[in-house]
């Protein structure tokens, strides 16, 4: 579900529907070994083969339980969803189950739930208190599939908790309501007790005066939920399980407003592409008794006031990209969802007082070109005060990014930094430049000598080195491990000498286009947008 989602995911537990663009292979790998199993698009570099050879089980173990799996960047998702995905030879050592049980596991937090269940399919053990054929119906009831949910329950009736109401969930939805009593009876026969569950059977048939209010938190509540027609809950939807969240975005029936708050989820995952989350929140605006309320949606709707003068246009959307401005993911998804509305603002003496934010959302955007204009603001007749290092900082995070002259920005850098603030901004991103094999002039070189800044967040010298080893060892699994462990959300907080040898280690398994990701999280430019 990495970018699209399915309209139909399971004919069973080992049968998976996958997106257009999507495969499962074994990469010349033997499919009887899970290991084999690959699940990445059509197009998507995968990681050797031989990830796990030159690593040791025992290490590998606590490191797999104990990466981050959520909020995380851009960057570390692309790494963790890489190593995931890709197929491999199976690591060599007693643990080598555990360690599939964990990559099952890792894949259904990152919300990559198909290829989970898929994968499941085949363990002897699978992950503690994870079902493959419950992740699978589940997901079906999420997507709108009920009948083919449904109907692998009837064909191959299981016992447990799930199985108990989902019978009296599948009879409901089949406005059968002397089945779905039944259903429940047994069920607390069989000590199942489920009271919003059992409330909300009986709302969707229409005998409860007083119904609860809806659910989302897995399919099968999502389903009765739809179902019965509920009033959506006052408390936001949690981010914790983004493959729903995409799920609801495809699902037919959902009130528009909870369609649009889990497209945000969804997209910030990258879980769906950005365009599907802008698709959504303009169909809102299809309403017209709809009233704008998030930052993002009152932005859209400012923009599209004709009447609106052009500063006040620019402070909603300022508004917007400031309260997305909690973690990269977030601000990136936006910059991008709002793209259109930032590029129909002109450059003038009203909407200067944002340059510095607009220009840092393209760049997150990747539009190197509408950065550059934000930054033309000491052109302007009767320009505002501003600071030239601001702007030349700007360009250097386009340098980062892929776009502009290393030279060129690097000595204007030098020239404008006039404080000591300003060195230590100018270092700290030069010392990222080297990280990504960016090559700062002589000048900035010696600035960086004279100027570095007071160490961050630094670890275990011996930690980044282990990671620098595993590179050379061809050990790709455990170098993207390692990284993700230590940069967990938030790749500003870490020492620039700690990074430049995490991008080493990137760049030594072929993830540099990563590595540079992280190079731009790391200069923390979307925390300068608040």
């Amino acid at each position: 579900m990495s970018s699209s989602v399915c309209s139909a995911l399971f004919a069973g537990a080992a049968t998976l529907c996958l997106a257009a663009n999507a495969q499962i292979e074994d990469s010349g790998l033997q499919m009887v070994d899970p290991w084999g199993m690959g699940f990445l698009e059509a197009g998507e570099p995968a990681l050797p083969a031989s990830m796990w050879r030159a690593s040791s089980t025992k290490t590998l173990l606590p490191m797999m339980r104990d990466v981050p799996t959520q909020a995380l960047t851009p960057a570390e998702r692309t790494l963790m969803r890489r190593m995931a995905l890709s197929p491999a030879n199976a690591p060599q050592g007693t643990e080598s189950a555990e360690l599939l049980a964990e990559r099952a596991r890792i894949l259904f937090e990152l919300g990559e739930a198909r290829p989970a269940a898929s994968l499941m399919a085949r363990l002897d053990t699978p992950p503690p208190g994870l079902d493959s054929d419950e992740i699978a119906t589940d997901l079906n009831l999420a997507l709108g599939n009920e009948a083919m949910a449904c109907a692998e329950n009837t064909a191959a009736p299981r016992d447990g908790a799930y199985w108990a109401m989902l019978r009296a969930v599948c009879a409901a939805l089949r406005d059968n309501t002397t089945g779905a009593e039944l259903a429940i009876e047994i069920a607390a026969s069989q000590g199942v007790d489920d009271s919003w569950l059992t409330s909300a059977v009986f709302a969707a048939s229409g005998e409860l005066p007083n119904p609860p209010q809806a659910r989302y938190d897995s399919g099968i509540a999502l389903a009765i939920s739809a179902k019965a027609a509920l009033t959506p809950p006052s408390t936001p939807l949690s981010p914790t399980r983004p493959d729903l969240a995409a799920a609801m975005v495809a699902r037919p029936g959902l009130p528009p407003a909870t369609r649009a708050e889990a497209a945000a989820i969804a997209a910030e995952a990258g879980l769906i592409d950005v365009a599907v989350w802008r698709q959504v929140l303009d169909s809102q605006f299809n309403d017209p008794e709809f009233t704008p309320e998030s930052p993002i949606e009152i932005a859209i709707a400012t923009a599209r006031n004709v009447g609106m003068p052009e500063d006040g246009r620019a402070d909603a959307i300022a508004a917007a990209l400031q309260a997305a401005a909690v973690n990269p993911a977030r601000f990136v998804a936006v910059s991008k969802v709002l793209t259109k509305e930032i590029t129909s603002l002109s450059l003038t003496r009203d909407t200067a007082k944002h340059a510095l934010l607009f220009a840092r959302a393209s760049l997150a955007a990747k539009d190197f070109e509408g950065a550059t204009l934000w930054t033309l603001v000491p052109t302007l007749d009767e320009a505002p005060e501003t600071r030239a290092f601001d702007f030349a900082m700007i360009s250097g995070l386009a340098v980062l990014a892929g776009s502009g002259d290393a030279i060129e920005t690097g000595e204007r850098l030098v020239t404008e930094a006039d404080t000591k603030s300003d060195r230590k901004a100018a270092a700290r991103l030069f010392a990222l430049w080297t990280m990504t094999g960016i090559t700062p002039p002589p000048a900035a070189r010696a600035l960086m000598a004279t100027d570095s800044e007071v160490p961050g967040k630094t670890v275990k010298p011996g930690t980044v080195l282990a990671i620098l080893a595993a590179a050379d060892q061809g050990a790709a699994g455990e170098v993207i491990l390692g990284t993700v462990a230590l940069t967990n959300g938030d790749p500003s907080k870490l020492d620039t000498a700690d990074l430049a040898l995490l991008g080493k280690a990137l760049a030594t398994i072929g993830a540099e286009g990563a590595a540079s990701e992280l190079a731009l999280e790391a200069t923390g430019y979307w925390q300068a947008a608040k």
